[in-house]
């Protein structure tokens, strides 16, 4: 614009500054902005894929009580012959070992992996999901576990395995491209994970029921049935719109 040209009348840039500033200034936006915010830290959190260190206390008392019931079974051996998840057909069998089992573990090194897993997936889920609904995941991904053993399972059948499952298929849904470290050292995608994974324990299921030795002592139907309950679940919720995505 020249000097000696007048401005353009009826238009006040001033004013329209000033009025932008009110628009962004007004408690809507604000609550906008930090909404958005921590949808985004949580979106880095979830694809970091890591949260040791920063336990809830649902994830820290899960933990506790696999502790509880692993030191329990020392002193208390039966617990196995009546919490174990066994076979159908088992003189031992009792209605309530898909959830009891879930409680139980074979030895230190089994508890340590199983509980490195739930500290490692279990708090991001329950950000995403929520306390209702990441409960509802665990315990009934655990039980859908013991259920398969039930059918398919050659032998007593112990751990938080198919829960945990539960929880990885999940992710499917939940952060498909979140990327985890196979072995600690391959990179892999957490959906490749899951799929690969449930081939695998397919398999090897199939191979442990034409002869037990193959199964090399695993619960392979115990995982592919937590892999099947937290992957039905979370689709289910997908679907219907029940819970957030990234």
């Amino acid at each position: 614009m020249k000097k000696d040209e007048e401005p353009i009348k009826g238009y006040d840039f001033k004013l329209k500054k000033e009025e932008i500033k009110k628009i962004f200034n007004t408690p809507d936006y604000q609550e906008y902005k930090e909404k958005k915010k921590k949808t985004q830290k949580r979106k880095e959190n979830i694809y970091k894929f890591t949260s040791i260190g920063n336990s809830t206390n649902t994830v820290r008392n899960l933990i506790i009580l696999n502790v509880f019931f692993f030191i329990l079974s020392y002193i208390i051996p039966s617990m196995f012959t009546y919490f174990a998840s066994y076979n159908i057909m088992s003189p031992n069998f009792g209605i309530w070992q898909p959830f009891t089992s879930m409680f139980l573990h074979g030895g230190f090194i089994h508890l340590a992996l199983n509980m490195f897993v739930l500290w490692s997936f279990g708090n991001q889920t329950e950000e995403v999901l929520g306390l209702k609904k990441f409960l509802t995941l665990y315990f009934l991904s655990g039980i859908i576990s013991g259920i398969f053993c039930m059918f398919f399972g050659a032998g007593p059948a112990v751990g938080a395995s198919g829960a945990l499952c539960g929880l990885m298929a999940a992710y499917v849904f939940i952060a498909p491209e979140s990327t985890v470290l196979l072995f600690f050292i391959i990179p892999m995608k957490i959906k490749n994970c899951v799929y690969g994974f449930a081939v695998f324990s397919l398999v090897f299921g199939i191979l442990s029921l034409i002869d037990s030795s193959l199964g090399f002592g695993i619960a392979h139907f115990g995982h592919l049935g937590g892999l099947v309950g937290g992957y039905l679940l979370t689709y289910y919720w997908k679907r219907n719109n029940l819970i957030q995505t990234f």
